[in-house]
């Protein structure tokens, strides 16, 4: 019945398939109760996933429906909300006062808290990210029920592109690197939910970030924590921004002091500067790092490189 963390109905008995899909779902999902018959011959799959405290659940399933009321939600461990896509087919989900017809490529949070029903009118192929409660922080507490999110164009189109891409991926991924697996998503649900300022949520944020960059090579609090906070995301979506120039925030910061100091160096008027005192001026905090950076960057060391820039 059950192998890895994957399962089946299908190699069941007919009669037993409808009570063991009732167990199964509310095992590795969140405890519901399903409308079928005891002895309907239901046909489901399911695959689950843990990603550093947060469940990727995936089901195939014909058409049922069912709930979540006052008494499954007391026996729910942990306070949680679903992101839920659709890949294929078709669900009703009803929450507070939302009420939403959910198709292909469609997208929904809901909270685990709050009674809520479902119907799959047609078989359904769907996805849900389980998040605790938590990892959203103050960004949850708005959440009243169902909210059906953008799913075709700019950051929800990139949240349900990544969290399709986990249902395919998921095995694979080393158990260190599934938190940040989730992270992403999490993250991006955040602003989803509650958009930041706007200078975070325009098209031009990496450009801005670039530009600050620029403006502070100097500063030796230019650090990955401190910039996401001047532009009101978390550092993991800074990341992830940066992961699409095909570098990181800091080795970007690093070759652009780099840069400067190599211009530095060639610059007779600051013949009189000492290496250290431009490596120290362009916010390297140990000579020796900033050296061996050089050296690597360029081929050559920096006093090498000043020598044969400068007229002896």
């Amino acid at each position: 019945m059950q192998a890895g963390n994957h399962w089946t109905s299908g190699v069941l008995p007919a009669s037993l398939r409808a009570e063991a899909t009732r167990a199964m779902l509310s095992s590795v999902h969140l405890p519901w109760s399903l409308d079928l018959p005891d002895q309907a011959a239901h046909d489901c799959q399911l695959a689950w996933h843990d990603l550093g405290g947060c469940s990727l659940v995936e089901c195939r399933s014909a058409p049922l429906s069912g709930h979540r009321g006052p008494a499954d939600i007391r026996r729910t461990e942990g306070d949680h909300v679903g992101m839920l896509l659709v890949l294929s087919g078709e669900e009703y989900v009803r929450q507070g006062e939302t009420a939403a017809r959910l198709g292909a490529g469609d997208m929904l949070l809901w909270d685990g808290a709050r009674p809520i029903r479902f119907e799959v009118a047609r078989p359904l192929h769907k996805v849900t990210l389980i998040i605790p409660r938590d990892r959203l922080g103050r960004r949850a507490t708005g959440l009243r029920g169902a909210l059906p999110l953008e799913s075709r164009s700019g950051l929800g189109a990139l949240a349900a592109g990544h969290l399709a891409a986990l249902t395919r991926i998921a095995s694979d991924i080393p158990p260190g690197h599934a938190p940040l697996a989730a992270d992403i998503v999490v993250d991006l649900l955040g602003r989803l939910v509650e958009p930041g300022p706007a200078t975070a949520q325009s098209g031009d944020l990496l450009p801005r970030m670039l530009s600050h960059v620029e403006a502070h090579l100097e500063d030796h609090g230019l650090t990955p924590s401190h910039t996401a906070a001047r532009f009101g995301v978390s550092v993991r979506y800074l990341h992830m921004l940066f992961s699409a120039t095909g570098t990181t925030f800091s080795a970007h910061v690093r070759s652009r002091r780099l840069a400067a100091m190599r211009r530095d160096l060639a610059d007779p008027r600051l013949a009189g500067r000492s290496v250290t005192e431009i490596a120290f001026a362009w916010g390297f905090a140990d000579a020796a790092h900033a050296s061996r950076a050089f050296s690597a960057a360029y081929g050559v060391s920096p006093s090498r490189w000043r020598a044969l820039r400068l007229p002896s």
